[in-house]
């Protein structure tokens, strides 16, 4: 028996479905919102003093004032 990698465009593809795919946000606990694309963690948004942390894999992305603009710094 052969193993073989896959090509690298089916790897593309797939990361290219996950971009096109929206997030979904559910409010796990007060303050605490957890984000799935594509069946898959996207990453998490917290409120933490009236701010709202957005992270992605460990990761900040940033700080922003509304849930809104938080949740917009995933798709840019």
């Amino acid at each position: 028996m052969t193993m073989t990698r896959p090509a690298r465009e089916v790897s593309a593809q797939v990361d290219a479905a996950r971009v096109a795919s929206p997030i979904e946000w559910v409010r796990i606990q007060s303050g605490l919102w957890v984000g799935k694309s594509g069946g898959e963690f996207a990453g998490m948004i917290e409120n933490s003093g009236g701010e709202f942390t957005a992270v992605r894999l460990s990761k900040p992305i940033g700080t922003y004032a509304t849930l809104a603009e938080a949740k917009r710094a995933f798709s840019a």
